[in-house]
């Protein structure tokens, strides 16, 4: 039986190089013979349909701002009424890495959102995108590796996963005031950047600090590994 998935990837670069409409329909090309000189996103998605999981795909092509982008992607997955991937499309990851983020998602029992770690993009000083905790709690999901993560913390929105249960929490935790009109239905703006005591939270941040309620745990994959802007990270050796 086919395991069913909610994905999306905003590709602002793509609609900057070949307009919104052009990149939604390069993508569509690229999916359709996936190769070597695909985006990074597609040969994750090629990897993620080798496994028999089937697929709602969201691009967006639209959004100059990401945390609209994310916010866009989140909207539409808790419509979908699946379990929503995120991806960014510079993010390629192996296939253990894929078939890993799908079993630990196959889960209503815990909600739960589970984020790949990766290296920034600066090869002479490439940074972790979470900070690992000084005190190790992990464990281990139908054969994935987990480390879970301490409230209120997360990482980059490189490749994240949420099962039902996670996604319907955070919908029904944020104040019903964080909300916008986007063509025409009034979304929440989950990943709305903020400022707080002279600090400037970015999207991801944000989110993880302040629109994860308590009962979400939050874990990162250390399985397979994950290359991101061509700098490939090993993520069981964390």
């Amino acid at each position: 039986m086919k395991r069913r998935f909610f994905v999306s990837c905003s590709v602002y670069a793509l609609a900057h190089q070949f307009g919104m409409k052009g990149a939604i329909a390069d993508v569509r090309r690229q999916l359709d013979a996936p190769s070597p000189m695909s985006l990074p996103f597609v040969r994750t998605i090629a990897r993620l349909r080798m496994l028999d999981v089937e697929m709602q795909l969201h691009v967006d092509g639209g959004a100059t701002y990401i945390g609209m982008a994310r916010s866009r992607a989140f909207h539409e997955a808790h419509k979908s009424g699946l379990p929503w991937i995120s991806l960014d499309d510079d993010i390629e990851v192996t296939t253990d890495c894929a078939a890993a983020m799908v079993d630990v998602l196959d889960d209503e029992v815990v909600p739960r959102v589970v984020l790949v770690p990766y290296l920034t993009r600066d090869e002479e000083d490439a940074r972790l995108t979470i900070t690992l905790p000084i005190v190790r709690t992990e464990r281990v999901r139908n054969g994935a590796k987990l480390l879970l993560m301490p409230k209120g913390t997360g990482g980059g929105f490189g490749m994240v996963g949420m099962n039902r249960l996670a996604i319907e929490a955070v919908q029904q935790f944020a104040p019903p005031d964080l909300t916008w009109f986007d063509m025409g239905e009034k979304k929440l703006a989950i990943f709305y950047e903020r400022l707080e005591d002279g600090l400037w939270y970015g999207e991801d941040t944000s989110f993880f600090k302040y629109r994860v309620p308590p009962e979400v745990t939050v874990e990162a994959l250390l399985t397979g590994a994950v290359t991101h802007g061509g700098i490939p990270l090993k993520l069981d050796g964390l």
